[in-house]
C-alpha cells in the first residue's frame, strides 16, 4: 500500500490508516527530520489533538523521537511513567514505541506509536513494525525525492516562462504584467503584486493578479516596516507565515493569513519584488519559498535585460538633438499602423511639416540658439498632440507625425493646428525675424496609398507642392 504512491500525503495517510487498523496504536504521529534546524517536525498524525502539528523535538535527548533519531535504534518503552525521557502530562498514554525512519543508515524521521495501555506492544509486533518502518522509510524518500523531481520541473517551466516573455516584451510594463500572471498561475488562490523601486526610494505598483485590488498605502507600509522591508534588507525571500498573529503588521493585502516576499535583485541593487499573499496561515511551502526564490532571480536578470532594451531602443530610435523620435522610427511606426489598419480595418493619417526659412533663422540667430529653437518647436509640437501620436524630427527642419485611427478632415485639421501653434513661438528679443512657420502636408490609409511606399511618396509630393505655392505667392 505504501509504495503503490508517489504523493507524500498519500503516503503519510497509508501509514497512518495501517498503524490504527492492523496495530491497534491509539495515537500515531509521523516526525520528519528538519536539516536545517536538526530537529524533528510532526508531518502527519492520527488521535492527537492539532496542536502536535507545530511540536518540534530537537535531535538528541528531547522526548522518546528525539532520541531514536539521534540513535537510529528502536525504542519501546512499555510503561512510560518509568521513563525520563517521555515528558508526561498525558495520562491516556501508557506505553509507546518510537521507530526510526532510515535510508542508507541516515535517519529521515521517527514512526512513534502510543497506546492506552501498558506493554501494548508485544516483541513480535515489534519487530514486525521494526521491518514496515523499513518499507514506510523507503516509499517517503520516494515521494520526496519525486516531490522534489516535481519542484525542480516546475522551476524550470516558470523560469522558462520567464525566458521567454522578457524576450518578447517591448517594454517593463508588459513584462511585469506578464511576470504577475505567471506567479498568480503557480500559486493558486492568491494575491500576486509587482513593486518596482527607484534608486531615489521611491516605491511604484507595476502588476498585480488576482482578486483584491492592492493600494499603495499598504505597500508603502510594507516598505516601511513590513515584509518588502525585510526582504530588501536581506535580499533574500522572506516569508511570513501567521501576519494576523503579529502585533500591527503591515500586511500587503487585507485578511492577510500568510505572504511571501521575493525580491529582484540585480548587481546587489534592488529592482522591486514580487510579493504573494494568501488568506490561509502558513500556506507556503519550503518549495514554494524555492520556487519563488528561483523565479525573482531569472526574473532579475530579466528585468535588467528588458530595461536595457528599452534603453537600446530610445537611443536608436531617438533624435539627439530635439528628444522626439527619428527619422527610422517614423517608418517603423507607419509599417506597423498599416499591418494594424489592414488586419482591424483602422484608419490613420501622416502629416509632414517643413520650416520656412530655417537657414535665414540659424544664420540670425547661430547655430546653438538655432538648435535650442528646434527643441522648442519638437516641445510645442508634442504638447498639442495625442499620447498615442507619434511626433519624429524627419530630417533637419522637418517634422513628421503619425495620427492613429484618424478620418481625412481629422489629419488636415491636425496639421491646421500644428502650423497656427508654431506662429506663437517666440524668438530672443534682438532678432527681428518673421513670426515662425511652416508648410504642411498630409497622406491617409486607406484613400491615398496601401503601402508605406505610396503614402510617403503622396506625402512628399503634397509638401513640395505646398512649398512651391508659398515660394510662388512670395514671389
Amino acid at each position: 500500500m505504501i509504495l503503490s504512491s508517489m504523493d507524500l500525503d498519500t503516503v503519510l495517510h497509508q501509514i497512518l490508516l495501517i498503524m490504527r487498523n492492523y496495530f491497534g496504536a491509539s495515537k500515531c504521529a509521523v516526525y520528519l527530520v528538519d536539516s536545517a534546524t536538526n530537529q524533528l517536525y510532526c508531518r502527519a498524525q492520527n488521535g492527537y489533538d492539532s496542536e502536535i502539528m507545530e511540536r518540534r523535538l530537537r535531535i538528541g535527548n528531547e522526548g522518546i523521537p528525539g532520541w531514536v533519531a539521534h540513535n537510529r535504534t528502536p525504542l519501546y518503552v512499555p510503561d512510560v511513567s518509568k521513563e525520563p525521557l517521555h515528558p508526561g502530562g498525558d495520562d491516556s498514554v501508557r506505553s509507546e514505541l518510537a521507530l526510526p525512519l532510515l535510508v542508507r543508515e541516515q535517519t529521515v524521521g521517527v514512526l512513534d506509536l502510543v497506546s492506552d495501555k501498558v506493554a501494548a506492544f508485544p516483541a513480535e509486533t515489534v519487530g514486525l513494525l521494526s521491518i514496515f518502518a523499513g518499507q514506510a522509510a523507503i516509499a517517503l524518500e520516494n515521494a520526496r525525492l519525486y516531490s522534489t523531481e516535481r519542484r525542480r520541473m516546475r522551476q524550470i517551466e516558470l523560469i522558462n516562462l520567464i525566458a521567454r516573455s522578457a524576450a518578447a516584451a517591448n517594454h517593463m510594463h508588459q513584462f511585469l504584467g506578464t511576470l504577475a500572471e505567471l506567479m498568480y498561475d503557480t500559486f493558486e488562490g492568491t494575491e500576486v503584486v509587482v513593486v518596482v523601486c527607484e534608486s531615489d526610494g521611491t516605491l511604484f505598483l507595476r502588476a498585480h493578479a488576482g482578486t483584491k485590488e492592492p493600494t499603495l498605502e499598504r505597500l508603502a507600509a510594507s516598505y516601511r516596516g513590513g515584509i518588502l522591508s525585510q526582504a530588501f534588507a536581506r535580499k533574500t525571500t522572506v516569508v511570513v507565515d501567521d501576519a494576523a498573529a503579529i502585533e500591527n503588521w503591515p500586511a500587503c493585502f487585507p485578511g492577510t493569513g500568510s505572504e511571501l516576499c521575493a525580491p529582484l535583485i540585480s548587481m546587489n541593487e534592488p529592482l522591486g519584488a514580487i510579493i504573494v499573499s494568501h488568506e490561509q496561515p502558513s500556506f507556503f511551502t519550503g518549495d514554494d519559498r524555492a520556487i519563488a526564490q528561483a523565479a525573482a532571480d531569472v526574473s532579475a536578470t530579466a528585468a535588467r535585460n528588458v530595461q536595457l532594451t528599452q534603453e537600446l531602443r530610445r537611443v536608436a530610435n531617438s533624435d539627439i538633438l530635439t528628444g522626439a523620435f527619428n527619422q527610422r522610427y517614423f517608418h517603423t511606426v507607419v509599417e506597423q499602423e498599416l499591418a494594424r489598419g489592414q488586419r482591424y480595418n483602422k484608419q490613420f493619417g501622416l502629416v509632414l511639416l517643413d520650416l520656412h526659412g530655417f537657414r535665414s533663422i540659424n544664420d540670425a540667430l547661430g547655430l546653438d540658439e538655432g538648435d535650442e529653437l528646434l527643441r522648442k518647436v519638437a516641445r510645442t509640437l508634442q504638447g498639442q498632440i495625442r499620447s498615442n501620436d507619434t511626433l519624429s524630427r524627419y530630417a533637419g527642419d522637418r517634422f513628421a507625425l503619425v495620427v492613429p485611427e484618424c478620418d481625412e478632415h481629422g489629419v488636415q485639421r491636425i496639421a491646421a493646428k500644428l502650423q497656427s501653434c508654431l506662429k506663437r513661438i517666440e524668438f530672443p528679443s534682438r532678432t527681428k525675424l518673421p513670426p515662425l512657420s511652416a508648410a504642411a502636408a498630409t497622406a491617409h490609409f486607406p484613400a491615398d496609398g496601401a503601402t508605406e511606399p505610396e503614402l510617403t511618396a503622396k506625402l512628399f509630393g503634397r509638401l513640395e507642392a505646398a512649398k512651391q505655392k508659398v515660394s510662388g505667392a512670395r514671389a
